[in-house]
């Protein structure tokens, strides 16, 4: 059974020596998609860092930048990362075998080599998660295809309406 992707205060991730699974089957309220987004996401408490794995694919409907249809277009990803808590031992006021007691690594890691940071005493969101992932696939431009036959920049006979982005211009032509 699908646990919901309800945000996970962080420190009720350290005992889970298996970490955390949770099987995605619905819309992201962050993201909207014409098929609901499945996946799988994992993530497991690692001490100073949290190891966040996992897949998802949807669809979404985009707007083409040039002819200004509307197109369906699959975004999915597979990844893994890791999102440095600090020093989340230390704040939680323990030290380095504790830690290692409960199952958990410290990695020897420097806060620069990681690009996410999470605060260790806040939650895991894996919907969030998902939609910043899911959102990393989205296409800077946003084109229909090769085919694209781009704006209709004239009418081709009398009384055909001008493209609506082009009538601006029509004002300045003498």
């Amino acid at each position: 059974m699908a646990d919901d992707l309800i945000p996970v205060p962080i420190q009720d991730l350290r005992p889970l020596a298996e970490g955390r699974h949770w099987t995605i089957d619905q819309h992201l309220e962050e993201l909207e998609s014409l098929t609901p987004v499945r996946g799988e996401l994992r993530v497991i408490h690692r001490g100073n860092v949290l190891e966040v794995a996992g897949h998802a694919e949807t669809i979404v409907t985009l707007c083409c930048d040039r002819c200004l249809q509307h197109f369906n277009r699959p975004l999915a990803f597979r990844t893994q990362e890791l999102l440095w808590l600090g020093d989340a031992a230390r704040d939680a006021g323990l030290s380095e075998d504790d830690v290692l007691e409960s199952g958990a690594q410290v990695l020897d890691l420097e806060a620069d080599a990681l690009t996410e940071s999470l605060d260790p005493r806040g939650s895991f969101e894996p919907a969030h998660w998902a939609f910043e992932q899911l959102s990393l696939q989205l296409p800077v431009v946003n084109r229909c295809g090769p085919e694209c036959p781009g704006p209709k920049l004239r009418g081709s006979g009398p009384g055909e309406a001008i493209d609506p982005r082009w009538a601006a211009l029509k004002k300045l032509a003498p």
